[in-house]
């Protein structure tokens, strides 16, 4: 019998975090972090990452392991979360993936080979040259047009993945969810247990919008100065999160205040759509419904029951 591994996930604002902490103290588990932003130290209030209070003296793995102005891919992730759910399930705990970023948990439960090397430097070298001269909308616009789903699950701006898609696509036929089946490289080795934190699209856009002002108000224009105090430049992978790269933006004197926190919440609400369409993918999870009266405590408990048929 494989071991099980709990997954817990759901778009921004859904509660992740906290239901993640309950779900370990019930099956005496560590919580491994899914989410792309919270691997880097620094990027604290931008990534909501959990605090030590919240923590509930649950070790949690993958977080504050990179430095801001370092790049860290899917592969990278998959070996190194690969390695804390066989360590975790050695010393006898049970391992709870928790985070919102597709790639990383597709990267795990299906077993992608991420290493694949796809990618032609040429191509490569074509469309940097195209990002430079048109800029990012230009890029995107290709990967629009040669596989819109793929689109829809990054945004415009983050254009160092925009470009890896292209590069896939250029040299496959099919489209990058046909590329990502082809390239299973095993069978899993885990009994995954996939539990999809699902409310309505509405109450999550109002959790968003909310969540913008509590990081604003905690200090998120600060922590990106600092960011850039300490040489982060700005086409960081880091600064390609939701959250830091309007903010570098509105230090950089590109957008007023105002325009800023619209910017910030409209993108916050349109990253939570694109994480809907990828997470709907999920066919075999398990739907957690979630709205305003949910507490962490009783999702918790659904989720066990479950996870202990």
């Amino acid at each position: 019998m494989m071991d099980k591994v709990v997954v817990i996930t759901g778009p921004t604002a859904s509660g992740k975090t906290s239901v993640s902490v309950e779900v370990a103290k019930k099956v005496g588990g560590e919580i491994i972090n899914a989410d792309s932003m919270q691997i880097y130290k620094m990027c604290d209030i931008g990534s909501a990452k959990v605090l030590e209070s919240e923590k509930q003296r649950i070790l949690h793995h993958m977080i504050d392991i990179i430095e801001p102005g370092d790049n860290f891919s899917t592969a990278q992730y998959k070996e190194a979360a690969a390695a804390c759910i066989k360590d975790i399930i050695k010393r006898g705990k049970a391992p709870v993936i928790s985070g919102g970023t597709g790639l990383y948990i597709d990267a795990l439960v299906k077993n992608i080979d991420f290493n694949t090397d796809s990618g032609d430097k040429y191509v490569r070298e074509r469309l940097n040259a195209l990002l430079e001269e048109k800029g990012s909308e230009a890029v995107y616009e290709l990967l629009k047009k040669r596989d819109l789903a793929a689109a829809g699950t990054v945004h415009m701006n983050n254009s160092r993945r925009v470009i890896r898609y292209l590069e896939i696509l250029e040299s496959f036929e099919g489209t990058l969810e046909e590329y990502m089946t082809k390239t299973v490289s095993t069978p899993v080795e885990y009994d995954f247990r996939i539990f999809l934190l699902w409310p309505e699209r509405e109450f999550i856009y109002k959790r968003a919008e909310q969540r913008v002002d509590e990081m604003l108000s905690a200090g998120l224009v600060d922590e990106v100065r600092a960011l850039i105090k300490a040489g982060v430049k700005e086409d960081a992978q880091s600064m390609m999160g939701i959250g830091y790269k309007e903010t570098y933006g509105y230090i950089s004197g590109r957008t007023g205040y105002d325009e800023f926190v619209k910017l910030l919440k409209r993108n916050t609400r349109r990253y939570a759509k694109r994480q809907f369409t990828w997470l709907k993918r999920y066919t075999d999870a398990e739907i957690i419904s979630v709205d305003e009266k949910s507490n962490a405590a009783d999702l918790a408990e659904t989720i066990y029951k479950f996870y202990i048929k």
